[in-house]
């Protein structure tokens, strides 16, 4: 086995999380060039499974649930601000080990990516992920998504599960310790 010192296994990790980033900010775009064009061909919608899930065509220029609608300007900054303090965020934890933190981190600084890229490139952002089960099963109608909005949602829950659970257990609390007071 190679016997690598601190800054390469630092360096390496790096690596991996701008690889993961990447990746996912990838995974979104392809997957919106892929299936748009194909929903254009094909009466802007199709049914995956009848009553759960199903793709729709939709520009968006608001925010989740159309919040914010026509408001690209406001929403571009207010996404750029949230990638920066992210940033900011993995770099001051770049000694946290704790890789449900770092990579909830990383999904959702992807995620935001990917979705600003729509904002800048477009002036809206591309969605066609409709959860049908909603209004099948509950009788509310839930917004159309993209797999951006789906990394972002995990990436949600990931952070929740280590800040509720496994937050007390690490070296960052100590970090804080000056606010706790």
């Amino acid at each position: 086995m190679i016997n690598l010192d601190k800054k390469m296994k630092v360096k390496i990790a790096i690596l991996l999380e701008i690889f993961f980033c990447v990746a996912v900010i990838l995974l979104d775009l392809l997957s919106k060039a892929a299936i748009m064009p194909f929903l254009i061909e094909n009466g802007r919608h199709f049914t995956l499974w009848d009553g759960v899930i199903e793709l729709q065509y939709a520009l968006n220029t608001g925010a989740s649930f159309g919040a914010f609608e026509g408001q690209t300007v406001l929403l571009l900054v207010v996404t750029i601000i949230t990638v920066l303090a992210i940033f900011a965020a993995l770099i001051y934890l770049h000694n946290d080990t704790n890789k449900l933190l770092r990579y909830g981190l990383l999904l959702l600084l992807g995620g935001a990516l990917g979705n600003l890229y729509d904002r800048i490139f477009l002036g809206h952002v591309r969605d066609f992920i409709e959860y049908t089960f909603f209004e099948t099963w509950f009788g509310y109608g839930f917004a159309i998504g993209n797999i951006a909005d789906i990394f972002c949602m995990v990436a949600t829950l990931m952070i929740l599960v280590y800040v509720f659970f496994l937050y007390g257990d690490d070296k960052l609390k100590s970090r804080f310790k000056r606010f706790n007071k």
